[in-house]
């Protein structure tokens, strides 16, 4: 299953979403997260907030939903 978070920036709320989803969910569920106006960089208090939960934030960027690899699933 394909979840999309959906923001303006793409930078706090969407990446906390989209980390925290993927560090939680069960195998076969993945997160994706964009924004319509991505900033281009995470806001590093949510960087700060992902690294105190033990949330690596490696794989995670500021990106548009034009750039979405793969569509999110819909049911």
């Amino acid at each position: 299953m394909n979840v999309l978070f959906l923001c303006t920036g793409n930078s706090c709320r969407s990446i906390l979403a989209e980390a925290t989803f993927n560090h939680l969910a069960p195998a076969g569920w993945k997160a994706m997260s964009a924004g319509s106006r991505p900033t281009g960089q995470i806001h590093p208090r949510s960087l700060a907030l992902l690294a105190r939960l033990g949330i690596s934030a490696a794989e995670y960027h500021s990106k548009s939903w034009n750039d979405l690899p793969t569509p999110p699933d819909t049911r």
